[in-house]
């Protein structure tokens, strides 16, 4: 069994899967996206506007997701700050993909852990940013998990909401359930805990119940096993690599 002909539910919003859908559609299967997240800009710039206005006095900036990075770079872009001010801040990133992004708009990327996961991510720094100031960049629902990490290692850890999250981009509840119920789709992926979370939302308890009984679900890491098993699901693949590629080689793995 391969991943030939296989139907794979895309979770993100478009502009992030397209990584995803050539590394599914290279191996054979099919790519549905129907994203789960949507977002916005906060209701007010105020507190982002005022850290970016003092720069350059933070020892470290620290992304992580890309939808972070993209916010944060794109309000410096509005406020004109030069881009030799956003070379020279040194930045951490979360996974491969935030590095990239980072890289991309011409950040310099200090640090990416081994593991993609915030937790990973504070173990990584441990105590090296003691006494640091550093700014976290992060959407509205994000937890705490890294900046209370960091502020434990002896940072002095200042967050900033640079974009808010709304729910699934569905119109058609019933129909989108009726989809999953009936099969459609081999596996189910999910690349964050807010994805996993919103598409339970859609819903009722006895029909996500039923829904291992009709596809895989697959997970990009950790955390977001964690917000499926509260779902009281299971994530049957979990990516060894927390990439989007990764994610995929994972799912292929699973079918060979």
């Amino acid at each position: 069994m391969t991943m030939r002909n296989r139907m794979i539910l895309i979770t993100r919003r478009q502009g992030q899967a397209g990584e995803m859908i050539r590394e599914i559609e290279l191996r054979g299967g099919t790519a549905v996206v129907v994203p789960m997240i949507g977002t916005g800009p906060p209701r007010s710039w105020t507190e982002c506007d005022a850290a970016i206005g003092r720069l350059g006095t933070y020892d470290a900036l620290i992304f992580t997701s890309v939808n972070a990075v993209e916010s944060f770079v794109g309000r410096t872009r509005v406020l004109g700050v030069p881009a030799s001010s956003l070379a020279e801040a040194r930045s951490v990133a979360v996974g491969e993909a935030t590095a990239s992004a980072l890289t991309g708009s011409g950040l310099t990327v200090l640090l990416v852990p081994e593991k993609f996961a915030g937790s990973s991510l504070a173990s990584a720094l441990g105590d090296s940013l003691s006494g640091k100031r550093v700014l976290l960049p992060r959407g509205n629902i994000a937890r705490d998990t890294v900046p209370d990490a960091l502020r434990e290692g002896g940072a002095i850890v200042e967050t900033v909401t640079v974009y808010v999250t709304s729910g699934p981009e569905v119109t058609d509840r019933r129909g989108f359930v009726h989809r999953v119920l009936s099969g459609e789709f081999d596996v189910l992926t999910f690349a964050s805990p807010s994805a996993a979370v919103n598409f339970g939302t859609l819903f009722r308890a006895e029909e996500l119940r039923a829904v291992p009984d009709h596809a895989r679900i697959a997970v990009i890491g950790p955390s977001t096993a964690d917000a499926v098993r509260v779902l009281g699901l299971e994530a049957d693949i979990v990516a060894r690599e927390s990439t989007a590629r990764g994610l995929v080689l994972s799912i292929d793995e699973y079918y060979h």
